[in-house]
């Protein structure tokens, strides 16, 4: 026989397998890969809300990846590659989703992607779907992993092809409402809120008008929704608790599924610390944690569990239970670390060789702020508990990953705030251990980074009487221009970021000197500000004729 089996469990050997397959014609190839294709979609039954169908999708998944990677090699007839392609989407929504495999997922997403273009099939509504489905769903695995510029970019694109197909088949509105929300919390990480709650607004408004408004997958998004717009509340500052209390309240009785029930209740406890009731929050945590260990079954080393835990060891420190906060932040800490593995830091570390003592330790963290975090709260256990040693240990592996995501991150601002607290606790603990001479160290080193930001900031401000105006100035007007020649009002992404630019535009004309092209500027941008939210059809020329005469200030201007 060619088949080994061992436990119920049959396969071919790999080097059979390769013989096999080189014994076959391209013809016989193709079409025995075809049969593989239609035979894995009839198994492959994986389904996001159906936490049942994860277990057997999960016996396949190697499978799916690998029949769909020889599907790129053959001529397959259009309605194959298709067939391929989503399987390779639903693959790599299952790799995120179940298993937080973020790396495996991409890889499954742009193979996805590299068979649309493959299948060469333009604006067939299918195709123009599947693709808007796919940059959706890679928009969600960058943001998982922090890469918040190329999530932006494929939910942008994903939006736009979308809100074409959906003129045509409205009942793709649907996935419309999905885009915006997912960007809305794409802004909520970023700590851009107004724009989040403008997105999430518009997610619910138009989830809240589809006409299954009774079916439990709608009544699901908009709790979805109403979760994130409480998040919203919570982050202002001050935060709103009480609104949020209430939304996060609504967003449970609309809810049945298990995934979302659990990150409300999860989110009702951050509210209920803030507002001190304690015991409530800790009956969330338990209540969430339950149904997550009920989702993800064997699978106990996820993101959201890893999250209930952080949350369980920030109540257990407030209630100076230090010992349960030290084995929440503990537990926390190694499913972070399995999750985000993909970000594993080795060698040199900000540029400083890592000593013989800390090597093993530091090369356990991967290099990401949710990392960070958790350090820091064991490290603040360590110093409350009394373990000076062990707390500087935590903090100086704290302090190893944001010195390395400042030389690669554009989130400056919370690095450098998170990095300015870690050096305030590496001083007091090295006080405590009585090594004045480096508690003087971190000192001297948070004054220079404190200095050394000032001058940024200085000079930032400097540069902007002159070329920051001009910069926005022509950003400004491209964004005018692809805003004049859209070929329909629909483009709410669009108008947004030029709003935003024409706002920031409006900051550096303040800044700028009278003798500069600011003058011009604020012309240009009270044009386009006065035929904005008219109709393509009165606002294209003016607008175009103002994008022409700033094409002719920058000129002059160099």
């Amino acid at each position: 026989s060619l088949l080994s089996v061992k436990e119920g469990k049959g396969s071919v050997h790999r080097l059979l397998q390769q013989a096999m397959r080189n014994c076959q014609t391209d013809e016989e190839s193709r079409h025995n890969l075809i049969i593989c294709i239609d035979a894995l979609r009839s198994l492959w039954t994986f389904k996001p809300e159906e936490f049942e169908s994860w277990k057997e999708a999960l016996q396949i998944l190697d499978h799916v990846k690998c029949v769909v990677a020889h599907a790129l090699e053959f001529e397959l007839d259009a309605i194959y590659i298709l067939k391929a392609a989503q399987l390779s989407l639903e693959a790599g929504v299952f790799s995120a989703m179940a298993v937080n495999a973020f790396v495996e997922a991409l890889t499954s997403l742009h193979l996805s992607l590299s068979l649309l273009e493959k299948a060469k099939l333009g604006r067939n509504s299918s195709f123009q779907r599947l693709k808007a489905e796919v940059l959706h769903e890679l928009g969600r695995v960058y943001r998982y992993q922090g890469s918040y510029n190329e999530s932006e970019r494929s939910l942008l694109e994903s939006l736009e092809i979308s809100q074409l197909v959906s003129r045509k088949d409205r009942s793709f509105r649907k996935f419309v409402a999905n885009t915006l929300h997912e960007l809305g919390v794409l802004e909520v990480k970023k700590h851009n809120l107004d724009s989040a709650a403008q997105f999430l607004q518009r997610s619910l408004e138009l989830r809240r008008s589809l006409k299954d408004t009774e079916s439990e997958s709608i009544n699901a998004s908009c709790a979805a929704t109403l979760h994130q717009l409480a998040a919203v509340h919570v982050a202002r500052k001050p935060p709103s608790l009480d609104k949020a209390k209430a939304l996060l309240q609504d967003a449970l009785k609309m809810c049945r599924q298990i995934g979302q029930r659990a990150a409300t209740l999860k989110q009702l406890a951050r509210v209920t610390i803030r507002q001190g009731n304690l015991e409530k929050a800790e009956v969330y945590l338990e209540q969430a944690l339950e149904l997550y260990l009920e989702l993800y079954g064997d699978n106990k080393l996820h993101i959201n569990i890893a999250s209930v835990k952080f949350q369980q060891g920030a109540l257990a420190l407030q209630r100076e239970q230090f010992d349960e906060a030290y084995l929440h932040f503990s537990e926390c800490l190694r499913i972070r670390r399995h999750v985000y593995a993909y970000a594993r830091q080795v060698g040199v570390i900000g540029g400083v060789e890592i000593s013989g003592t800390r090597k093993s330790s530091v090369n356990a963290n991967p290099v990401h702020l949710e990392i960070s975090v958790v350090l820091h709260e064991l490290g603040i256990v360590g110093f409350a508990q009394r373990r000076f040693s062990q707390a500087f240990q935590m903090l100086l592996e704290e302090r190893s990953i944001l010195e390395n995501l400042h030389e690669i991150t554009s989130h400056s601002n919370r690095i450098y705030q998170a990095r300015l607290t870690c050096l305030t606790w590496l001083r007091k603990c090295a006080k405590e251990l009585g090594d004045e001479s480096e508690a003087e160290k971190y000192t001297k080193e948070r004054t220079a980074m404190k200095k050394d930001a000032g001058l940024k900031a200085k000079e930032k401000h400097l540069v902007s009487e002159s070329v920051m105006l001009q910069h926005k100035v022509i950003d400004c007007r491209l964004l005018a221009r692809q805003f004049a020649l859209e070929k329909s009002d629909s483009n709410i992404v669009g108008k947004e970021k030029l709003l935003n630019v024409l706002n920031e535009l409006e900051e550096e004309i303040c800044l700028a000197p009278p003798e500069s092209m600011a003058r011009d500027a604020a012309h240009f941008r009270g044009t386009i500000m006065l035929w904005i939210d008219e109709p393509i059809s009165k606002r294209r020329v003016p607008i175009l004729k103002a994008c022409d005469s700033l094409r002719d200030t920058l000129r002059a201007h160099g």
